[in-house]
This record gives C-alpha cells, sequence and structure tokens, in this order.
C-alpha cells in the first residue's frame, strides 16, 4: 500500500492526504489524526475491494469537526495511506514538535497494537500524542504507557478543552466524558478530509447515538449509552444536502481532469449505479432505535433522491409499512446483527428479540421492497457446536441474502463477554492484533478452538463460492451489477486470506441428526404408553388427537467434548426406533464419539421401540470403543421397563443431561 509522499504537497483545498488549510507555514498548530491499520494485516484490502465494500469510519471526521479553525488538521486511514517513519520526521521538521499533536484511534482492539507503534514513534521525537477510542476507555492504564494524554468514552465535548490544554501547556494525562454529549447543533464530520475515491462512498453520517439493547458480546450500549441520542431531521437533511453539492463538483473533477481511464471509471460507476455522488450509509449502531423519529426522517429523506443503506434490527422487517416507506425514502441495504439462527445462542448473547423463527419472513420483507439484507453472523457461543456453520449457510443461502458478514465470537475488552471470559479462566490468546473476529482467542465449549477456526474458513469460502452467488445475486433484478460486484470482490477477499477448509466429520454427523422420523399410522395408540414425566398427560385415550406421530431427533456436542448428547421429542415406536438406530451406527462410525441419548421429551413409546434401544446386539455392533448411554429413560417408563427383559439395563442412566 502506498505511504504518504515526500515532499508532503499542501494546497489551498483538501486533497487526497487531508490537510485542512493552505500553506504549512510555521506557527500554526497542527493535529494529525491516525485511524490504524496494520499494514501486514492478511485481511487488508486492494483498492478495487476497498472501493467495493467499504466505507471509513466516522470517528476521526467527528473529532475534526470539533477542532477549532486554527488549527490545521489532516486525518491518516492507514488502510489507504501507510504512516512511515520519514513521513513522521517530515512532520516534525515542518511543523515543530511545539505545535503538533497527534490523536490516534483505538476504536477497533485489533488495531491497537500499531496504534501504540505509530504512537510511540512519535513520541519518541518529542510528540504529544493522545489516544481515545473503545480500547483506550476501557483499558487506560494500558493506554497510558503510549500516551500523553488518554481520552475516555465519548470525546466531542471534550475535545476543545484538550486542544486548549495543549496550546498552554498543561495537557492532563486524562480526560473522561462526564455526560453524554447532545446530538443537537452537531458539528459536520469532516469528511472532505478523507482521502477521495477510495470508498464505496465517502458519504457518511450519523443519525443517532447509543443503543437500549445490552448484547453480552457489544461494546457499544456501554460506551455509548443504553439510550438513543437522535439529531434533529433537519440538520440530517442539512447535512445531506451540503453533502451532495460538494461531492457533485468532486464528480465534475474526476470526470474531467486526471488520466482517462480513471475518468472512464468514474464514468462506468455512475452508469452502473455504484458512484453518482448520492449514495450515504448511516453509521448508527441502531437505525431505528426510534419508530416515530425514523418515520419522520425517511419522509423527509423522500425529497432529497438519494440511496442509503443502514444497520438496523431484523425485526424492522415485521413492519412492512415501515420498511416500505425505508425503501421510498432510497434505502437499498441494512446490516442487520442476526448474530445465529439458534434461539440457545440468541439467549446466551441477552438477544432475546432476536426470533430466529421469524427470520425468513423479515428478510422475505425487505426483499419484497428492494432492500438488500446483510447480516452479521457469529461462530463459537456457548450453545453452538460444529454443526453451526453448515446450518447456517444453508439458511443464509436459502434467504436469498445478498452479503454475510461472518465473525467468530470475539471477548473484547468492555464488554460482559469479556469480563465473563476472563473469570472463566478461558481465554487462551491476550495479542490484541487478533481480536479482529477472525481469530479464535478463546475456548468454546462444544468443540476446539482449532474447529471453530476451520468451521469459520469454511463457511466463509461456501458462502462466497460461485454457486452461493448466483443463487443469492440472480434472485432479482434491482441492483444487479453492484450486488455481484460486491459478492465478488467479497469472494476475492475471502479466498485470498483463508485457507482450504473442510468440515469434521463429527460437523456433519451431527447436522444429519437434526432430523425426524414419522411412526406408524395404524394402531398406534394401542400400543402407546405415556411417558411419566408428561404430567398433564395421564392417559392416551384423553389426548389421542394431540399425540405428536413422529419422532424429532436433536444433537449436541458435550462441553468435554467426548459424547453427544442427543435429545429426543416426540413418539418413538418400532419403526422409527429402527430408523433412528441406523442413524445412530452411522453417527459412531463417523465420530468414534460415545452416545448419550436423552429421553425427556419422549410424550409416548411402545414397548417394542423400547426394547430395541435396549437391545444389546446393535450397541456391540458399534465402532471399536464407542459407548451407549440412556437418560431419562428409566424414569419416563419405569412401569414399561419393569414388564420388559432389560437385557439392555445396563445402558440405562439417571444423570441429568
Amino acid at each position: 500500500m502506498p505511504s504518504l509522499p515526500l515532499p508532503l504537497h499542501l494546497g489551498t483545498r483538501p486533497d487526497t492526504h487531508g490537510w485542512a488549510r493552505s500553506g504549512g507555514a510555521r506557527g500554526r498548530y497542527r493535529l494529525l489524526l491516525i485511524d490504524p491499520y496494520p499494514e501486514d494485516n492478511a485481511y487488508r484490502m486492494n483498492d478495487t475491494e476497498m472501493r467495493a465494500i467499504w466505507f471509513p469510519k466516522l470517528s476521526l471526521p467527528v473529532i475534526a469537526g470539533h477542532t477549532p479553525k486554527h488549527w490545521d488538521v489532516q486525518i491518516i486511514d492507514e488502510s489507504r495511506t501507510i504512516v512511515r517513519p520519514d513521513f513522521i520526521d517530515q512532520v516534525v521538521r515542518e511543523t515543530g514538535v511545539e505545535r503538533l499533536f497527534v490523536g490516534i484511534s483505538t476504536q477497533m482492539s485489533c488495531y491497537t497494537p500499531r496504534a501504540y507503534e505509530i504512537a510511540d514513534q512519535f513520541r519518541a521525537r518529542g510528540v504529544k500524542v493522545c489516544l481515545g477510542g473503545t480500547h483506550a476507555t476501557y483499558l487506560p492504564e494500558e493506554a497510558a504507557a503510549h500516551a500523553d494524554v488518554v481520552v475516555r468514552f465519548e470525546a466531542d465535548d471534550l475535545w476543545p478543552q484538550v486542544l486548549r490544554d495543549f496550546e498552554q501547556g498543561a495537557l492532563k494525562p486524562l480526560y473522561e466524558m462526564t455526560a453524554y454529549p447532545t446530538m443537537e447543533h452537531y458539528p459536520h464530520p469532516r469528511v472532505d478530509l478523507l482521502p477521495q475515491g477510495c470508498y464505496m462512498t465517502n458519504q457518511c453520517l450519523q443519525t443517532t447515538r447509543g443503543c437500549h439493547f445490552d448484547c453480552e458480546f457489544c461494546s457499544v450500549s456501554p460506551f455509548n449509552g443504553k439510550s438513543s441520542r437522535r439529531r434533529p431531521v433537519e440538520e440530517v437533511v442539512g447535512e445531506i444536502q451540503r453533502i451532495i453539492e460538494w461531492r457533485r463538483s468532486k464528480l465534475v473533477d474526476q470526470m474531467t481532469t486526471g488520466p482517462v481511464w480513471h475518468r472512464i471509471g468514474t464514468s462506468l460507476r455512475i452508469l452502473v449505479g455504484m458512484e453518482g455522488g448520492r449514495i450515504f450509509a448511516f453509521v448508527d449502531d441502531l437505525h431505528n432505535s426510534n419508530r416515530a423519529y425514523c418515520k419522520k426522517l425517511w419522509t423527509a429523506l423522500k425529497e432529497l433522491n438519494i440511496k442509503w443503506g443502514a444497520q438496523c434490527t431484523l425485526f424492522l422487517g415485521n413492519e412492512p409499512e415501515m420498511v416500505k416507506l425505508a425503501a421510498e425514502s432510497g434505502c437499498v441495504a441494512m446490516f442487520v446483527g442476526m448474530e445465529s439462527i439458534s434461539g440457545d445462542v440468541l439467549a446466551e448473547m441477552n438477544k432475546p428479540f432476536n426470533q430466529e423463527k421469524n427470520f425468513a419472513n423479515q428478510i422475505q420483507c425487505f426483499h419484497d421492497h428492494g432492500i438488500m439484507i446483510n447480516p452479521g453472523v457469529i461462530f463459537g457461543s456457548d450453545a453452538d457446536d460444529e454443526s453451526v456453520f453448515e446450518t447456517t449457510v444453508e439458511f443464509l443461502i436459502k434467504a436469498r441474502v445478498e452479503l454475510a458478514y461472518m465473525n467468530i465470537l470475539t471477548p473484547l475488552p468492555g464488554t460482559v463477554l469479556f469480563d465473563r471470559m476472563k473469570a472463566e479462566g478461558r481465554i487462551i490468546d491476550t495479542n490484541w492484533a487478533n481480536y479482529d473476529g477472525k481469530h479464535v482467542v478463546y475456548r468454546p465449549k462444544r468443540m476446539s478452538p482449532e474447529t471453530l477456526q476451520e468451521g469459520f474458513f469454511w463457511a466463509n469460502q461456501e458462502f462466497y463460492s460461485y454457486p452461493s452467488i448466483f443463487t443469492r445475486v440472480f434472485a432479482t433484478q434491482q441492483r444487479l451489477i453492484p450486488r455481484f460486484e460486491m459478492n465478488r470482490r467479497f469472494r476475492q477477499l475471502v479466498y485470498r486470506t483463508t485457507p482450504k477448509a473442510t468440515l469434521t466429520p463429527v460437523a456433519r454427523a451431527l447436522k444429519a441428526l437434526q432430523t425426524q422420523f414419522p411412526a406408524a399410522a395404524q394402531n398406534l395408540q394401542e400400543e402407546l404408553i405415556p411417558s411419566a414425566l408428561e404430567a398433564i398427560r395421564t392417559t392416551v385415550d384423553n389426548v389421542s388427537e394431540q399425540i405428536d406421530r413422529i419422532v424429532k431427533v436433536k444433537a449436541r456436542r458435550a462441553e468435554s467434548l467426548k459424547a453427544l448428547l442427543i435429545d429426543l421429542e416426540g413418539t418413538l415406536d418400532q419403526i422409527n426406533a429402527k430408523a433412528l438406530i441406523e442413524k445412530l451406527r452411522e453417527t459412531a462410525a463417523q465420530t468414534k464419539l460415545d452416545l448419550v441419548i436423552n429421553c425427556r421429551q419422549l410424550r409416548h413409546a411402545t414397548p417394542a421401540a423400547i426394547a430395541m434401544l435396549l437391545d444389546r446386539t446393535w450397541v456391540s455392533q458399534l465402532a471399536p470403543g464407542v459407548k451407549v448411554r440412556y437418560v431419562n429413560l428409566k424414569q419416563a417408563y419405569h412401569d414399561a421397563l419393569e414388564r420388559l427383559a432389560l437385557s439392555g439395563s445396563e445402558l440405562l442412566s439417571e444423570e441429568g443431561s
């Protein structure tokens, strides 16, 4: 990636290097704001990938917007331009250490080691350095070892005071927010200081801050507050209008100056809908936090003729009239925090408002109105086993989601998850560079770290395979070229950065075990014995219409990793018992793991089915070393077992599942 060129060119207007004011003469204060990104990061995007699928973070443009006008400001995004020692030396020579101040973001824990590296280089030359953002907020003592100043939480109201103290030589080592800043009269973020033509869009803005949800893995509500602060709609509209005018002049420059291929490329991107100065990204963590506010904002956006994307809850799809309004206002894409298709996982994450049974219909509602859905998915929760990868990818493809951002669960500092994992002694990697959602840094419960890492690789490769892309993208003709291009670039990134991966035999077996078998249709009630655990069902006769004529099978891996726990639910007779036993044979052969079969949810069974389960013949034919145990069978069917010749009684256990 390019480094900042020497000599540094300063103009009378913002250029690709971001100096906000002209000249560069000594005597003016200069603020250098840096968004760190390691040059050797395996997931670093090239130019074409960045322009297709990425937009810049807004934290540093916000800080620049709060900087007094007598300061010259430069923003460097290291995902585009690397800060090298020769550049640092040049800036120090041009400005002098007494008038140069450096602010570095630690908003992403995984880039914090690089932030510390840059900070140390500036401080070695006598330059004052400030660290702020999420990581520095929650680990201020660590950050202080690499900085002269640490700012905790949102810096909006604090920043002018920090700069005044710098000018007066009275910097404090720590500044901490005392109250959340208002979103009214919000200074326009200096998106004009970002490098131009490098991202999918530069046009990013905030309408809200804060999140009233409290997801275990997320640092948003602890950092930005558990309630929503909203900008006045009139101010949002005014900012968009200002950006449209500014961007229009930039596009004219791009199409009339510079290399001919750049001009042609800009024209083509406008033609296919990937450019045009009217694509905006609302970078709110929860754009739809308030229904009335969204209704007012989206109604106002109708008049602006823009296209926009944001992050919202998936359950917005329960309100077709609101989704319709969003589409009419220009919404073309929504990122949604789906996280998992497992209710157990969602409960563990403290995300009960996500209802997996509604996901398909909610996604379809967005699609019906032409809105792309890009779900965030997390692998590795305590309720996940290795079947999660295939079942999740199958669902995402079937639902025709346009993109998916799949990550490994990561216990970030400042989250409840981090505190819990640390207290349980499960964190196995303390290198912050690996806290990027791409590496396993803790010990999972129901799979090994290696299995989780391999499954993550496989899921990304499978989702961005060409068969998957064609199935998902060509389901509709709306914005077909941009959607295909985004998938193609994601595929390029995934296949360049992840090694070829396969699923384990256990993963395949677990998925295969998530099944059901029908019971016999005739004369079933005559032989059925009700489970003693079903207290409300005292006889077969008075619940005859409620009998489940199937047995459902659910499987998961034991936390010890040495056995599969298999839950049976419904009605078991000799027909589906035979099919179940055959499936258990296959599973034992594939996995070589012990089988623990839980009968707690079996409502009815026949004596013949119970006898088949306890027949030592099929158990003795399993793979060497594989053991079978039943839990809650004796308690549920005690009377029936008393009447049977219990040749398999040694298989019974009353241990809880």
